[in-house]
């Protein structure tokens, strides 16, 4: 009986051990997964998939490619290939984007171009006090719908942009920044806004931002520029003042606005002189998880360095709905409104006294087959009304387009 005993407690002393064992082994698994956790998570975002590939081809229909009263249809053919690299490593964030595209006509080989675009950012911070962004992006597209009609050869305008800017902040949400920067704007038309003019500005800003998001800062940047193709008259000098707000109504909600004021002299040519109000406003709003609706206005203000020089006034109004019926389909569609005024002194070109509106409507159908592959289809419509002769026109654009990124 006593032997009996003896075994029982045996036994219910090995189950203690192993039940002891067990939780132990629990235990320091869970040590073990909760310190490598974290660094395995951390080597996973650092070895990520943070460079990328993509290629794309496409072709459209264009009922007047010449954008003129006198239709000129033809079909063109796109193809493009980029890579885009976006890496977070601690408080920076280092993005570079490039692609090269290649338009070709089937009829007019006079309109065939290229165009060569990249997005360059570094956002770094050295504090949580002190953050910036060094950045510069290059963007090429064709420039034909404001400026001249019945061309016959491409007129490419090239943008560029380089800044540098810095932000300090402090705990009570108050900020001061100061930057600089060179913009450049190229247009092998001379006849187009702001056709060539190059610009080195200093900005300075002061203002606040909540913990919520919202913020309004007043900024001063003052540049000193020239004009490529114009002689006498072509240094200026600019000055702008802006006021820059941002406010998240909801988590869903969102209005983004700017408003200033930009004066440009020209030391040996006052004519070329203008000031005027600038400013932009754009409201985004998620509707549902399925459906966006974005919308907005901006009016710029540009040199015209044709003849004698003057200005141009633009105003450009636009909505933009999106609905996604499953996740791998989007609809979108836009309207778009811009009116072009020209200011034009002494009456030397047929640009004087000019007035356009041009409305521009499109629907799109993305589908996305697979998670690396994107197809697309749209319909485009343009349309330009002018009191200038020749210069009205309409341009029906249907296009399909696919996107590989690997």
């Amino acid at each position: 009986m006593s032997r009996r005993v003896s075994l029982a407690r045996d036994r219910a002393d090995n189950v203690k051990r192993n039940e002891v064992k067990k939780k132990l082994k629990i235990a320091l698994v869970s040590a073990v997964g909760l310190a490598v956790g974290p660094l395995a998570q951390a080597q996973n975002r650092e070895t990520g998939d943070a460079l990328q590939f993509r290629v794309g081809a496409g072709v459209e229909r264009d009922s007047n490619v010449i954008r003129a009263p006198n239709k000129v249809s033809d079909t063109v053919a796109t193809a493009s290939v980029g890579a885009r690299y976006d890496k977070q490593i601690s408080l920076q964030r280092i993005l570079l984007d490039i692609e090269a595209a290649t338009f070709k006509h089937q009829d007019l080989s006079s309109l065939n171009y290229s165009t060569l675009n990249y997005n360059a950012a570094w956002n770094f911070a050295i504090t949580p006090s002190f953050r910036g962004v060094l950045s510069a992006d290059r963007r090429q597209n064709r420039d034909i719908t404001n400026a001249t009609g019945g061309v016959t050869e491409s007129f490419i305008r090239t943008e560029r942009n380089e800044v540098l800017k810095g932000t300090y902040t402090t705990g009570g949400g108050w900020l001061a920044q100061a930057g600089m920067g060179h913009r450049q704007s190229i247009s092998e038309n001379p006849r187009s806004l702001e056709a060539t003019p190059s610009v080195n500005s200093a900005t300075f800003g002061f203002g606040r931002e909540s913990p919520s998001g919202s913020s309004l800062i007043g900024e001063f940047r003052h540049g000193k520029g020239s004009y490529d193709n114009v002689g006498v008259g072509s240094d200026f000098t600019e000055r702008e003042y802006a006021l820059v707000a941002r406010y998240p109504v909801s988590v869903r909600t969102l209005i983004e606005g700017r408003i200033g004021r930009l004066d440009r002299e020209h030391d040996a040519a006052p004519q070329r002189d203008f000031s005027g109000t600038i400013g932009s406003l754009r409201a985004s709003w998620e509707i549902t998880a399925k459906t966006r609706l974005s919308g907005g206005f901006s009016r710029e203000w540009g040199s015209y360095e044709f003849g004698t020089g003057g200005s141009v006034r633009a105003n450009r109004l636009f909505i933009e709905p999106v609905w996604k019926p499953t996740e791998k389909t989007a609809v979108r569609l836009r309207y778009q409104r811009e009116t072009r005024d020209w200011d034009v002194p002494g009456g030397g070109t047929i640009d004087t006294g000019r007035s356009d509106r041009v409305n521009t409507a499109s629907a799109a159908f993305e589908w996305e087959p697979r998670r690396n592959l994107l197809v697309t289809t749209a319909l485009r419509s343009e349309r330009r009304s002018s009191n200038v002769a020749g210069f009205d026109f309409n341009a029906t654009i249907l296009s399909l387009g696919a996107r590989f990124t690997f």
